[in-house]
């Protein structure tokens, strides 16, 4: 055997002793854990591995390490009540959904009543009476503006025949103060 092989022999067999060891301490040590035995990894050789090579191994496992001896464990109550927890808010999610679907389904059904509404002409006779509305509005204002236009006109003319009497009475006015001419003969 290469010395190699001696001393992987040896590190196995000690790690093997010592977790063996371990396991009947532990119910006496168990608030405690010894340093010397924690995060015991085991390194093989890989098999495609020449005899003699010393590389490190490829592939480690991770140990898997302990909390401190000094660290407090959380206790069994609190892992219940933060499962309970999320239960709630399991429960509390599920509840909201159903709210959510239960409003959605309702505004999709006042949608369809739109809809059917305005498939079936209710919205546009109600649009329909707004455009007569707007165009009896137009034409009462059409109205209005032709009678002022008709008003405007009828003052246009009184003031017109009036400028020609003013015109006229002052022609009068002149003719009187001039002397007639006389006839003769």
């Amino acid at each position: 055997m290469g010395s190699e092989e001696i001393c992987m022999n040896q590190e196995v067999k000690m790690q093997a002793a010592a977790f063996k060891d371990k396991k009947q301490r532990a119910p006496a040590h168990k608030e405690g854990a010894d340093p010397d035995y924690e995060n015991i990894t085991l390194t093989f050789r890989n098999q495609e591995q020449p005899r003699g090579s010393h590389s490190p191994p490829k592939n480690r496992v991770p140990a898997w390490s302990r909390p401190a001896p000094d660290s407090a464990q959380v206790p069994r109550w609190l892992h219940r009540a933060t499962l309970s927890l999320y239960i709630l808010l399991a429960l509390f999610c599920i509840v909201l959904l159903a709210l959510v679907l239960v409003k959605n389904s309702e505004v999709s059904q006042e949608l369809r009543v739109v809809k059917r509404e305005l498939q079936n002409g209710k919205v546009s006779i109600s649009g329909q009476q707004c455009q007569e509305e707007q165009k009896q509005g137009w034409s009462s204002i059409q109205q209005l503006v032709t009678e002022a236009r008709q008003v405007i006109d009828v003052i246009k003319t009184n003031v017109h025949i009036g400028n020609e009497k003013t015109k006229l009475h002052e022609i009068s006015k002149v003719l009187e103060k001039k002397p007639q001419p006389r006839k003769l003969g």
